[in-house]
Order: C-alpha cells, then structure tokens, then sequence
C-alpha cells in the first residue's frame, strides 16, 4: 500500500495510474488519508464497488455493536431496542 497525496495525483495523472494498476493506493490531502484508490477492470466495476459497499456496511456494524457494548445495550429485550431506536428519530426531529 503506497499513500500519494492528491497534488501528485493532479502532477503525474499517468504515474498514479500505473502504482494503482500495481497496488491500493491511500490518496492524502495535507498528510492526512481521505480516500482509498483501488485498480478495478471495466468488467469488475459493479463487483468491485459492492464487495467495497458490504465491507463499509460491515464497519458500520461493527462501530455500532462497539458503541452498545459501551454503553451497556447489548442483551436488550427487542421492547427496549425498539425505544430507543424511537428516542434517536425523535432526537433527529428536534435537533
């Protein structure tokens, strides 16, 4: 994995395509990661951006049973769960 910042990417558009073609690729702006840059093939593209879009809903997942766990939640009867899922709307709808 090589980290590029995106002026390099807007310097040598060519150079950044053959490292990708080799490698992921962590695009940074000031030194700090934003995006991730992954070769694909014209016939992969569909595959390629839903096995990138399960691993993010499994990150989710896994941040939100973290946050349960933290704050006491997990093991609720579905009554609870429910009430709170209810509370966090209504708290959306007000804030």
């Amino acid at each position: 994995m090589k980290f590029v910042s995106s002026r390099d990417v807007r310097n040598n558009p060519s150079e950044f395509r053959e490292v990708v073609e080799r490698e992921d690729v962590v695009l940074t702006v000031g030194g700090k990661p934003f995006a991730i840059a992954v070769g694909v093939d014209e016939n992969d593209i569909e595959e390629t951006l839903d096995v990138l879009r399960r691993l993010r809903a499994l990150r989710a997942m896994a941040r939100m049973q973290h946050r349960a766990e933290e704050r006491g939640l997990t093991g609720m009867p579905g009554e609870e769960v429910d009430e709170e899922i209810r509370e966090a709307r209504r708290s959306r709808r007000i804030g």
